[in-house]
């Protein structure tokens, strides 16, 4: 029963005054801030900070106290509505009884939205975020940390007395990340997200296990029988929808969010590769207002106007708004068109985290009211995150006079109607109404009488009621063929055949369409892709040549048409692999690189020697040759990259051997160390000589010596001027074959005053991290009069080892280096690992006398933001500082590395937090984005973020984006650190006068506005 206190509340709800609806005007002038300046605010009040489009309002459904914090929303066959909630996150109670509930909202008010009756149907949950009422209206599906449950009403009182786990071992490290956005299809299949930053494995019933790291989709049967993966990649997808096609679409967690889902695709993600075929594109490619977007549905019902019909609609927790994206179709491929936005609010604290279709045709948005939406930004333990305040709202057409009439449920209860009641919903204009309607027809397994002669719209959703019975009954999947020639029922009959046959190889009754192939010469494209993507799950041989004919035909804009097929070409090719053609072929060469077998292998391998293959697609090639052919083609492959003088295809190819965890073959090694050594006499190839020669692994039946006349050559080069990277390179050469005569060389460079800095410097590092006693001594030597930033370089690298360690504290000591080297984050972490007795009580010795670290930095930034404040920032100039000093990590629109967060739009976060940012990185490091102390079995100690494991290969990146590659077996502990990948000593790296260009440059980047709503 309510309270007089919730009643009140909502009568301040103020449900008969509308939200302001006129022209969208130019958003307010305040940036969309991760902490909101301002306090909450009452429902009402809320609702007066709305701005729409002229005709439509805004209704309040539901607020606290009678709901908790929703997270996400579903409507069941009875019309009412399921709302996830939690207050523990973002941290599960770790030894208190989880009590996060579920609740059930029902009997709205057409006129105001208002949810008449609340009902909690469980109040044991943790952190519940996916939810999926079933057809039968009585259970659910639902997410509690690290679980997927079902909970079922058994006595039908409207609280759940049953639950069980169908699923276990999701990981939930992250709780931001949760897998998420059940959506039941008609195939019988459950679709869901899986969330950033975490790792899970997970299996059914029947025995099968997947696991998943970070943003991936996957699919299980509501049974708990089974699931699959079904998408990989995506940074933090959250928020699924289907189109009419029943193509689905998730938002990602980037500027450019919505995904159309490519079953088997990938898609670009921080620092996880792709499968060879290439990152999947995304449907945007305007960049959105900031990157915490989530919630997604597409627009296919009749209460809006007939110009939002195909938009998609978005929410945007961080800039406080719902976006809309018109889509248009190039071919098969949405292609998203900017609109205006369509809900803007001026309260910080609007958190639109789920939108929904209604069964009225309304939307429905679920508000996870905060002050603080920032994850990372933000202490998760920030007390003024809120608890307690939810909304849950509705957004209806009123029409511009105010006169439409309030829209209406399409049923009441349709798990007591009569089926060809049912039937008739099949072709509704509302996407979601059809869903159920469908949804439920296949629950029930009735035989409803069919419309004769329907709308296409009904048709497609009357042919997978007929096909779900097939399945059930061992029918054939002719007996749900279409009624009559349209492209939406051809595309959906193969999409529902493709369904058929999965039920029939998981029966054993069941039975397999017997039907041919189909005839393509005149599909459409969405047939074509239908068709690619039903090809590829039979992957029989005798469908590579029609893909092969789809892909020559394919234009050049339809790019997931050609993507869906590529895909399944791999799949025909990999299941049989007797299939290559003899002759030179780029469509099967292009996807031999997602082909993990020796065939493939080979065939490239052919192809690479005949020097058939496009230059840029060598060092793929020669990787996936020496990964998956085994040592059988070492040999000749490294010949002929040599005599095509290629090192990035070379060193591509060592790689691969790691990754298979072997080491090159002698033969190999000894020819390729030959042929380096002479292109060390020819100044056009001695780039790749010496690139070679540096990466080259020691052969296991020797060692490899320098012929005098290469080391005559190297010293020369190191001397001569050179280019300053091949000078570099002979330093790092001479190292690594010839230390003793390398010192020498080096020595006198140094002490050389027309030496460039850059090979100065370059020689100071290649000498800290060598495992000379000399080398290091040099470089020790170097400390006292170098640079403050160089000084951090050879501190990292000398610290690096047991014996450079030693070095650093002496020098120190000796007032030979700075101090304050000792009070370095990243250079503590080595030292840390080190296990040198009393190595912590060394560093505090040695920097008693001087201010504290946090100290220093704090005057930089007050400098720093005083000096900024008087200059005039060059924003041009900026640019190319960043293109220079963080693009390798970090992306701004479509330039740059994908290895740490993007940075669109970043120039909301203002002056005084960017400062904290570039110049203080380890004041508050996410998890995800801790670098890890890396000690490998020769005791030598790296500081780097992990991206992911390759084969037997750890792959990592250093502070400078470059990735290094470690084999698992030589690394003897690997831990995280409280330090962020990022260098902390920006301050010192780039001159004062050029840092405020970069800020300025990175002020710049706040996200363009969506255009104008014309009047």
């Amino acid at each position: 029963m309510r309270t007089a206190l919730s009643l009140a509340l909502v009568a301040l709800g103020g449900l008969t005054c509308p939200a302001r609806s006129v022209a969208q005007p130019k958003p307010p002038n305040l940036p969309p801030h991760l902490m909101a300046p301002t306090d909450p605010l009452s429902p009402a009040d809320e609702r007066k900070q709305f701005t729409v489009p002229p005709g439509f309002d805004v209704q309040l459904v539901a607020s606290e106290p009678d709901i908790q914090k929703p997270m996400q929303l579903a409507f069941d066959a009875k019309g009412r509505m399921w709302v996830t909630s939690s207050y523990h996150y973002p941290f599960p109670p770790a030894n208190a009884k989880a009590t996060d509930k579920l609740f059930i909202l029902s009997d709205f008010d057409p006129e105001t939205g208002k949810a008449r009756k609340v009902q909690t149907f469980a109040s044991d949950l943790n952190i519940p975020i996916g939810i999926l009422p079933l057809p039968d209206c009585n259970s659910c599906l639902v997410s509690s940390v690290g679980e997927i449950r079902k909970y079922t009403d058994t006595d039908g009182d409207g609280k759940a007395d049953k639950s069980e786990v169908l699923f276990s071992g999701f990981g939930f490290r992250d709780t931001h990340g949760m897998y998420n956005s059940y959506t039941l299809m008609p195939d019988g299949w459950v679709y869901a997200c899986h969330g950033f930053n975490n790792d899970s494995k997970v299996r059914g019933k029947d025995g099968h296990e997947i696991q998943m790291q970070s943003g991936n989709t996957f699919r299980f049967r509501p049974d708990g029988s089974r699931l699959e993966t079904w998408t990989r990649g995506q940074v933090n997808p959250f928020g699924m929808a289907v189109d009419p096609w029943f193509n689905l679409y998730t938002a990602d967690c980037h500027s450019k969010p919505i995904t159309q889902l490519v079953p088997g695709a990938y898609y670009e993600s921080f620092g996880k590769p792709h499968d060879g075929l290439g990152f999947t594109p995304h449907v945007t490619a305007h960049p959105h207002k900031s990157t915490g977007l989530c919630g997604l549905v597409w627009y296919d019902a009749d209460h809006f106007p007939k110009e939002y019909k195909d938009v998609m609609l978005l929410g945007d927790v961080v800039s406080n708004c719902i976006s809309a994206d018109k889509i248009v179709w190039k071919g098969s491929t949405p292609v998203a068109q900017e609109r205006p936005d369509f809900l803007t609010s001026t309260d910080r604290w609007f958190r639109p985290v789920d939108i929904k279709l209604g069964p009225d045709g309304a939307l429905y948005v679920a508000d996870f009211y905060n002050k603080i939406i920032g994850h990372y930004e933000v202490d998760l333990k920030d007390p003024r995150r809120d608890k307690d305040r939810g909304r849950i709202w509705r957004i209806v057409w009123k029409g511009t006079d105010g006169k439409a009439p309030a829209p209406k449920f399409a049923y009441t209860d349709l798990t007591t109607e009569k089926p060809e009641a049912i039937d008739k919903l099949l072709g509704h204009p509302n996407l979601a109404v059809r869903l159920a309607a469908t949804n439920q027809l296949i629950a029930r397994d009735v035989n409803a009488k069919s419309v004769a002669d329907g709308s296409d719209v009904y048709q497609v959703h009357r042919l997978w009621v007929d096909a779900a019975r097939a399945w059930r009954h061992g029918q054939a999947a002719e007996k749900a063929e279409p009624r009559r020639d349209s492209s939406l029922l051809a595309s959906h009959a193969l999409r529902a055949r493709r369904a058929h046959d999965e039920w029939g190889r998981e029966h054993p009754n069941g039975e397999q369409s017997r039907r041919q192939q189909p005839r393509l010469e005149r599909a459409d494209a969405h047939t074509l892709r239908a068709a690619a993507e039903w090809m590829g799950w039979g992957a029989k041989a005798e469908h590579i040549k029609p893909l092969v004919e789809v892909l020559a035909k394919c234009p050049a804009d339809d790019t997931l048409l050609r993507q869906a097929a590529r895909i399944a070409l791999r799949n025909c090719l990999r299941d049989n692999p007797k299939a290559w053609p003899d002759g030179y072929d780029a469509t099967y060469a292009d996807v031999a690189l997602a082909i993990p077998q020796f065939e493939a292998a080979k065939y490239l391998t052919v192809q690479l020697c005949e020097k058939k293959l496009p230059a840029e697609r060598l060092p793929a090639a020669a990787e996936h040759i020496t990964r998956h052919g085994g040592e059988a083609f070492e040999t000749v492959l490294f010949a002929a990259l040599a005599e095509q003088a290629n090192a990035d295809a070379i060193l591509a190819g060592f790689r691969g051997v790691q990754a298979r965890g072997a080491k090159l073959n002698a033969a190999a090694t000894i020819d390729l160390f030959r042929n380096a050594q002479k292109a060390l006499a020819d100044t056009k190839s001695v780039a790749w000589g010496l690139r070679v020669l540096n990466a080259l692994p020691a052969v296991g039946t020797g060692t490899l010596k320098l012929t005098p006349d290469a080391v005559a050559a190297l010293t020369t080069m190191l001397s001569t001027k050179a280019p300053d990277e091949v000078r570099v390179g002979a330093a790092e050469t001479l190292l690594k074959y010839v230390p003793a005569d390398a010192v020498e060389a080096i020595r006198k460079q140094l002490a050389d005053g027309t030496t460039p800095e850059p090979v100065r410097v370059g020689c100071l590092l290649a000498l800290a991290a060598s495992n000379s006693k000399d080398a290091q001594s040099v470089a020790r030597d170097a400390l006292k009069d170098v640079p403050y930033r160089v000084a951090v370089q050879i501190g990292l690298s000398l610290a690096g080892t047991k014996e450079g360690t030693g070095v650093l504290f002496a020098t120190v000591k000796d007032g030979k280096a700075p101090q304050r080297l000792l009070q370095e984050k990243a250079i503590l972490e080595r030292l840390k690992s080190s296990n040198l007795p009393g190595w912590d009580k060394q560093v505090a010795d040695l920097t008693k006398n001087i201010p504290p670290a946090d100290q220093r930095i704090a005057a930089v930034l007050k400098d720093r933001a005083t000096g900024f404040a008087r200059s005039k920032g060059d924003p041009k100039d900026g640019a190319k500082l960043f293109t220079k000093h963080c693009a390798a990590c970090h992306k701004i629109g479509d330039a740059g590395g994908k290895i740490a967060p993007q940075l669109d739009g970043i120039g909301v976060r203002g002056a005084e937090r960017l400062l904290e940012d570039v110049l203080d990185p380890n004041r508050n490091v996410d998890q995800a984005f801790r670098a890890r102390s890396i000690t490998t079995t020769d005791d030598r100690t790296i500081t780097a973020l992990v991206l992911r494991a390759d084969g037997e290969v750890l792959v990592v990146a250093d502070p400078e984006g470059k990735e290094k590659r470690i084999p698992l077996k030589d690394i003897a502990e690997n831990r995280e650190t409280q330090l962020s990948a990022m260098p902390a000593n920006f301050a010192d790296v780039i001159p004062e006068s050029e840092f405020y260009n970069l800020l300025a440059y990175l002020l710049e980047q706040k996200a363009k506005e969506p255009p104008k709503k014309e009047k």
